[in-house]
């Protein structure tokens, strides 16, 4: 019985882990990607660069060309280079690429293209992803942590929305809610909160589990969905 809960369980995780790939990275994309790519410094593999990391984004990103910042396009560079390297199973050397990409946030004006907090979002969530990959758990359970840190901390300072001490979402303004960029923040945010969640599941905390997607739930009504899997139910 227990073993069967246990097969469960991680066949859960890892069908999620799919669907989240498949949401931030998709098919299409992995398939230019896994082809022949042009050195990253050169034209074309800066464009392909541009290609994939506008994707990545999902629609957050405005205007991205080959005219776009000089902040953009080095963290494209960047996150194309760590996709390269996951290609070729090199988990560690991807997670060292990504970690360049957050600090590269961190000490630099953020690009126009984007709100901070979504590139965060998206340097930290493929951080983390990578190293549950290299079964770094401990790691990606801090990766997580900070993360979700990091992007509330842009979101407080660009968008001016937070979340308060009682999980309830606050705005300097009621209409700020209903900003594009504030809705794909929240998104962004919920997505990082869920994928933390499974991976507490996979670890055996399904109450920490449960909370965290509860609180995705809140930012994005979409993430509701994930509370109703079977590996998720009980008490607190």
């Amino acid at each position: 019985m227990a073993l069967a809960w246990h097969a469960r369980r991680s066949q859960l995780a890892l069908l999620f882990l799919v669907i989240l790939l498949s949401i931030f990275v998709p098919s299409s994309d992995w398939a230019w990607v896994g082809a022949a790519s042009p050195a990253v410094h050169s034209r074309g593999g800066e464009d392909a660069a541009l290609r994939y990391y506008t994707s990545a984004l999902r629609g957050a990103a405005v205007s991205a060309s080959a005219e776009s910042s000089h902040e953009f396009r080095s963290l494209a560079k960047i996150h194309y280079r760590a996709v390269m390297l996951r290609k070729h199973h090199n988990f560690g050397g991807a997670s060292r690429v990504y970690r360049q990409a957050i600090q590269l946030q961190q000490e630099r004006p953020p690009a126009a293209e984007v709100p901070a907090c979504i590139s965060a979002a998206c340097s930290w969530l493929n951080l983390a992803l990578t190293e549950q990959k290299s079964n770094s758990l401990v790691a990606a359970r801090r990766t997580f942590q900070d993360g979700v840190a990091m992007v509330q901390d842009l979101m407080l300072r660009d968008l001016h929305i937070w979340v308060d001490g009682q999980n309830r979402l606050r705005s300097s303004s009621p209409e700020a809610l209903m900003c594009p960029r504030v809705q794909a923040a929240l998104g962004w945010l919920a997505t990082l909160l869920v994928a933390w969640g499974l991976l507490e599941n996979k670890r055996g905390n399904s109450k920490r589990a449960k909370v965290l997607t509860q609180k995705a739930a809140v930012l994005d009504g979409s993430k509701s969905k994930v509370l109703a899997w079977k590996a998720l139910e009980g008490d607190l």
